[in-house]
């Protein structure tokens, strides 16, 4: 039963991106560096990150666990948060927040893949 609400949350991930116009990994890239440009904070830019990829986040009480990622993905999300850091939040762990409340990250699955297999979705 896991498996299947699962796969039937990546599905509804992967229709969310298309849904907002990425479909590619280049309108991936842009979309997350549109968030830290607007960001006023890097919570916000994390709160951004998880809206872009999980749907119905308003409803989400909460999650169980992280989205797993590529290590590609990581990376550049992490690359993002390290930039970002240093510029607004000099006084901190750069990218800290990335590594303790951002996504998990897995080398068996494609650079920019997202899976959900090790995060359960609790809504309201």
């Amino acid at each position: 039963m896991k498996a299947t609400a699962t796969k039937l949350i990546e599905k509804q991930c992967q229709r969310h991106l298309a849904a907002q116009g990425i479909t590619s990994q280049k309108k991936l890239e842009h979309r997350l560096q549109e968030i830290f440009e607007r960001a006023e904070h890097q919570s916000s830019a994390l709160v951004d990150i998880y809206k872009l990829i999980i749907p119905d986040w308003e409803q989400i009480e909460h999650l169980e666990g992280y989205p797993v990622v590529g290590r590609g993905l990581w990376q550049y999300i992490a690359n993002l948060f390290i930039d970002f850091d240093q510029h607004h939040h000099p006084q901190v762990f750069n990218g800290g927040l990335w590594l303790n409340q951002g996504f998990s990250s897995n080398d068996e699955i494609g650079p920019w893949e997202i899976s959900m297999d090790r995060c359960n979705v609790i809504y309201f």
